[in-house]
């Protein structure tokens, strides 16, 4: 069934007028199955519903990450390790929002119980779209740990709402984060190392050392 669904995929782009990607990723790809016209277009954000606090970025906000709960792709078992990791790191942890559409998997509730930190978790099930710009208001730092990303647009959103981003190296993260500048961005593999690099990320923004804040800017 890959093969068969590549080749109709391919054939598809091909007999397309134009086709319109948003990263850089999508471009390189169809520019390699020979298409004349490919238009690289991310989509925006609202900047005026997007935007910092009038006094500036709130280090004693909560973490924050905003997906779509039930998708696995979005590794939030693995941003629920890394939160227990940094449980161990600071003595008073901030608490953990995970926000979205849909449900957590019962899986990942089991993981909260494995790991004792659900009590200090707090799952916002189907947020609806005018909440958000007031849970990124909340926050400290914003925390993606997708396995994949064609953009990220929540991202983004915390980006231009002044939070600090810490998140996993995608598609979508490499066309939208600065490493070392924007937010930080940390290596998928091993993939063993990851909860571990994401706390200590985490950890240097919450207790501001090194390049979280000699380089990275908050609005």
């Amino acid at each position: 069934m890959t093969a068969l669904t590549s080749h109709l995929k391919v054939t598809a782009i091909r007999s397309a007028d134009a086709v319109v990607v948003m990263n850089t990723a999508m471009l390189e790809h169809v520019r390699q199955i020979r298409h004349q016209t490919v238009i690289k277009a991310p989509p925006g954000v609202d900047v005026v519903r997007f935007a910092p606090l009038h006094h500036g970025w709130r280090s004693d906000g909560y973490l924050l990450s905003v997906c779509r709960l039930g998708d696995e792709r979005k590794g939030i078992d693995r941003l629920i390790r890394a939160y227990a990791e940094l449980a161990k790191l600071l003595p008073k942890v901030p608490a953990l929002v995970l926000a979205g559409r849909g449900t957590l998997p019962s899986t990942v509730l089991q993981l909260l119980d494995s790991l004792t930190v659900g009590h200090n978790v707090v799952i916002r099930s189907d947020v609806q779209p005018e909440q958000l710009p007031g849970l990124y208001a909340g926050a400290s730092v914003y925390v993606q740990a997708s396995h994949e990303e064609g953009l990220g647009i929540s991202v983004l959103e915390a980006m231009a709402c002044g939070l600090p981003v810490v998140c996993t190296d995608t598609d979508g993260t490499r066309d939208t984060v600065v490493d070392g500048e924007t937010g930080f961005v940390v290596s998928q593999e091993p993939a063993s190392d990851v909860p571990q690099a994401i706390a200590g990320r985490i950890r240097e923004i919450l207790e501001g050392r090194g390049a979280a804040r000699d380089q990275v800017s908050f609005a």
